[in-house]
């Protein structure tokens, strides 16, 4: 069992390394069969290293059935449940593909997967390490398409923003609308301002944000490029919308939930200067302001 453990796990890690969308591109179709291969081949040694006794047709039913496939529960409810279990795991991990860009073409996944679970031989290490060395070949691949995909998207979305005619723009290329006119002079580099922030996809999901306000440095080796941009065009008080481009956000290199290049939307609030009694109470701040970075 240990050992396909740490083969599933392997798995999951590349679906981690690295939204939506419907059907699959032929990469990852690829991706689907090497998966699947992978996947029968490890579950296979699983099932045989147990105690007792499977039967392996009522255990695909309830893998089948857990990857949303209908499956008769009537016999072996054992076996039935055991797949059931590895499936509901298998599904988690093509969720968090696909909430980075990357789909899962179940059926080719099913396919190669019981032709490898089938298979009266294991599977010898190198064959395991060349497959293993496949996935993660086709996951770069496929990863670099889904990355390219939503940056792309991104530009679109604030091309057409611009044209709106609804956004002024800063001097380095921020969008913003204001919502609510705040009083007295813009913010400066090396101020400390008390904040609320709601950071968004172009499809408005929500990626992180604050509850209440929290005290955040105007600072580019703090927060990123466009987000102290729009600090410095804003007064306390102001509320404003804006529409970040990816090279003023996490550039290239992207951020954990964040693709390379990806266009971010932000809804920004903003208080007075942090006083010292707030410094002393944001004893947490500099953890917060890394987590908008």
């Amino acid at each position: 069992m240990k050992k396909v453990l740490f083969i599933l796990a392997a798995v999951a890690l590349l679906a981690s390394c690295n939204k939506k969308g419907e059907g699959t591109t032929p990469t990852e179709d690829s991706l689907s069969t090497a998966y699947g291969t992978m996947a029968g081949y490890g579950i296979k040694m699983q099932v045989s290293g147990t105690p007792d006794s499977v039967n392996y047709d009522e255990f695909l039913k309830g893998l089948e059935k857990a990857l949303a496939t209908e499956a008769d529960t009537s016999v072996n409810a054992r076996s039935f449940q055991m797949g059931e279990q590895i499936g509901a795991q298998l599904g988690s991990s093509f969720t968090a593909m696909k909430e980075q860009g990357v789909n899962i073409n179940k059926e080719l996944f099913l396919a190669e997967l019981k032709k490898a679970f089938s298979e009266k031989k294991e599977p010898d290490q190198a064959k395991m390490m060349n497959l293993q060395m496949t996935l993660q070949s086709l996951m770069g691949k496929v990863q670099a398409q889904a990355a390219k995909k939503k940056a792309d998207e991104g530009v679109k979305y604030y091309q057409d923003a611009e044209k709106s005619g609804n956004y002024k723009k800063t001097a380095q290329g921020v969008l913003y609308k204001v919502e609510k006119p705040g009083k007295g002079v813009c913010f400066k580099k090396g101020d400390e301002v008390m904040l609320k922030y709601k950071g968004m996809h172009i499809d408005g999901s929500v990626f992180d944000q604050s509850y209440k306000a929290v005290m955040f440095p105007v600072d580019e080796t703090q927060l990123i490029k466009g987000f102290v941009d729009m600090l410095t065009n804003m007064k306390p008080g102001m509320k404003v919308t804006c529409i970040i481009p990816g090279k003023l956000a996490y550039g290239d290199r992207g951020n954990q939930n964040i693709a390379p290049n990806e266009t971010l939307v932000f809804e920004i609030e903003t208080g007075n200067l942090a006083t010292a009694a707030d410094k002393k109470m944001a004893g947490g701040a500099e953890a917060v302001a890394d987590s908008a970075k």
